[in-house]
């Protein structure tokens, strides 16, 4: 283990604090040509493609890795991580800004709500709800209220984008599961196992307990207003409000600020990351050393999610086919059939497999790692992983092994909660992913880690279980069928979090 390395991640990824007068001075000195990402909004490729070349039909293949050498060349530039982090700084306080200063819908996104949702679910459903609507445009976004009260008068307003905020009673406890009375136990799958903890017992609402209730979220410094990169986001926040480019990739710009706003950890959640956090150092790179700030160190960081819990019936060696809930029907040649068996999980050899395949083309020493495997197979496995940095958190897992549904079970303790927050926010630090997209907590990762990136392109990922970003999982997803039903990237982010129940947020209309 390394204490020096928790304390270097610790170091660089702590709460937002007041820049220095010279911090402040360089992020208002950037220039939009210094925030690669913002090509997506001045001179995007053609709709739905993507790539340094716009050769990338966006979300058919299970994985993205654009070319080594530009994408390196791109992720090195000095000022590529100082302003391109400024301007996601700039669109979240345009984003708060707003919500302050507009009146908004405010609809209460019932944590409560039946049927009962997993946590990942929840936080996944209410971004892209918010997502959605915010981009929707204002010929189709609903009506601030559907009608005045009796015998008054109003002046209708603009809408600054969101319609959906946290209503949490809290309460319930931690009990054994009971099938018959579970829609009206009291609490929900947050509170339950919070109350059971000793980190929440001020606070009333479980989320909020976890999650900052926007918009009074603490935001990181940005530059000033008026300033080149300020007035970007702006504009990109005007254009994402009046529904352009639904085809175009800044699409995920401001989704990533979306999941941003209501995803800012509190200090009970940074709390419990850095009691937990525990590092493994084998090779010179990120977080751990190896001369004095070389070549070594200046490499690129990746994020694993290695997800099995209650997902997993059954367990593979071989990352695939096109999702993990299809597979190939023996009395039907060419044609899918669903899966009889129960849903795959993947083995850490196949996780393994594709960190190698990043660390060949990219160069990565270091890996954020996240993972429900209830056996301690997973994080037993690091100290022998001799090729990588292993950054990670250590806490009591054995209550992920399958007995239910995550969002059945109300045995859980806090662990279960704190453990989503904090690795929401490890890995959203990462340059490349490697995760299964089948997964809203690996979409949520995702769209997180592209608030994080210091180039022109979305972040590099594999995603194990077939998935691609434009599909979800009622779906089969063949190459030829994603590329069939041509959806619009303003969709291909959305639809994944309107099944399963998410419709209700998306087209309910006051």
């Amino acid at each position: 283990m390394s204490d020096a390395a928790v304390r270097a991640y610790l170091a660089e990824h702590g709460a937002p604090s007041a820049a220095s007068a010279a911090q402040q001075a360089a992020l208002d000195a950037c220039t939009v040509d210094q925030v690669p990402i913002l090509q997506l909004l001045y001179q995007p490729c053609g709709a739905g493609m993507h790539g340094f070349a716009c050769g990338v039909r966006w979300g058919v293949d299970e994985e993205f890795l654009p070319s080594p050498r530009r994408w390196l060349r791109q992720w090195g530039r000095p000022h590529a991580a100082l302003c391109q982090r400024g301007f996601f700084a700039a669109l979240a306080a345009v984003l708060t800004r707003a919500h302050w200063e507009q009146e908004w819908d405010a609809q209460p996104f019932r944590i409560a709500a039946v049927p009962p949702r997993t946590m990942g679910k929840m936080v996944h459903q209410l971004a892209t709800a918010n997502y959605y609507h915010f981009t929707l445009g204002p010929r189709q976004r609903p009506a601030l209220r559907g009608s005045p009260a009796p015998g008054s008068r109003f002046r209708p307003l603009p809408q600054p984008g969101f319609r959906w905020n946290v209503l949490d009673f809290g309460g319930g406890g931690r009990e054994e599961i009971d099938f018959e009375r579970l829609s009206s136990m009291p609490g929900n799958v947050f509170s339950r196992p919070l109350a059971a903890g000793r980190r929440c017992a001020a606070v009333r609402a479980a989320w909020h307990c976890l999650w900052h209730r926007f918009p009074s979220q603490p935001l990181p410094h940005a530059p000033a207003r008026g300033t080149a990169v300020a007035q970007a986001a702006e504009a990109l926040y005007n254009a994402s409000l009046a529904g352009e480019q639904p085809g175009g990739m800044m699409q995920y710009v401001a989704a990533t600020s979306v999941f941003g706003a209501f995803t800012q950890p509190t200090q009970a959640v940074r709390d419990y990351l850095a009691e937990h956090l525990r590092a493994v150092c084998h090779v010179g790179g990120p977080y751990c050393g190896g001369g004095g700030g070389g070549d070594a160190e200046r490499t690129p960081v990746a994020a694993v999610h290695v997800r099995q819990g209650d997902s997993c019936d059954r367990k593979v060696d071989e990352p695939g086919p096109w999702n993990a809930m299809w597979r190939p029907d023996p009395k039907r040649p060419g044609k899918l059939t669903r899966e009889g068996v129960g849903r795959r999980c993947y083995s850490w050899r196949v996780y393994r497999q594709q960190l190698q395949a990043l660390r060949a083309k990219y160069g990565v020493r270091t890996v954020l790692l996240a993972t429900d495997d209830h056996t301690g197979e997973v994080v037993r496995a690091l100290q022998g992983e001799r090729d990588f940095n292993w950054v990670y958190l250590d806490y009591p897992r054995q209550q992920f092994r399958k007995r239910a549904w995550m969002e059945f079970r109300s045995d859980l303790d806090e662990n279960a909660p704190f453990s989503l927050a904090a690795e929401l926010e490890l890995l959203s630090t990462a340059d490349l992913f490697v995760g299964s997209f089948g997964s809203h907590t690996s979409r949520s990762v995702y769209m997180r880690m592209v608030s994080s990136s210091r180039t022109s392109q979305l972040p590099p990922f594999i995603s194990v279980d077939g998935y691609g970003l434009c599909c979800d999982f009622t779906e089969e997803c063949t190459r030829e069928q994603v590329r069939g039903r041509a959806r619009p990237v303003r969709e291909c982010i959305y639809r994944f979090g309107a099944v399963t129940g998410g419709e209700q947020w998306m087209y309910h209309r006051g």
